[in-house]
């Protein structure tokens, strides 16, 4: 008798987000949205945890957008997606490297995403990892994971602060990975 194994796949438990406190599920604030045609690779990069913001077509892409300033002035709001894009209730009706937004899955083909400026705890796998961090550091994003603040927001170079760090990262047992916890706060970065 053979053995069956698969060569190379991802499971849905290899990357997490979980709210570890904050609002009850039914009144939470999350976001639901498509995916960005436009982010195409980079798009079905996004993982549950990953760091994400909505375009200015009402899009998610993978980590934090540039502010736009002038005579309308955008800043992308950083959010925590609660979803993998390669999942079945994403991918259901998909063509190609295009994201539908029509489709009869639970969620329709769209990410739901936690907003950083709602009062969360959240916990993710999808961080830098460091052995620097400590509770009160103050987080940004890179590439769409968490990831240590460098530059504070307010700096003229300074990039978006998405949250302070809770707990430094330590293994979830569940999930076999190590997890970051940090508080949601979003403070826009000074253009």
């Amino acid at each position: 008798m053979s053995k069956i194994t698969r060569a190379d796949f991802e499971r849905q438990i290899d990357h997490v987000a979980v709210i570890a406190h904050g609002a009850h599920p039914e009144y939470r604030l999350e976001i639901d949205a498509p995916i960005s045609i436009e982010s195409g690779a980079s798009g079905s990069a996004i993982r549950q945890g990953s760091l994400v913001s909505l375009n200015t077509s009402g899009a998610y892409i993978l980590g934090i957008g540039e502010a736009t300033s002038g005579t309308t002035i955008n800043y992308p709001v950083p959010a925590i997606s609660l979803k993998n894009a390669n999942d079945p209730d994403v991918t259901a009706g998909t063509t190609g490297s295009s994201y539908k937004t029509t489709t009869y899955a639970a969620v329709g083909g769209k990410i739901t995403a936690i907003p950083c400026t709602g009062g969360y705890e959240i916990e993710t796998t999808e961080f830098v990892p460091s052995s620097n961090y400590k509770p009160g550091d103050a987080l940004t994003g890179s590439g769409g994971y968490i990831c240590l603040a460098s530059t504070p927001a307010f700096a003229t170079s300074g990039s978006a602060i998405v949250g302070f760090v809770s707990h430094v990262p330590v293994l979830n047992k569940t999930v076999g990975a190590q997890v970051l916890g940090f508080l949601t706060s979003y403070i826009p970065p000074v253009l």
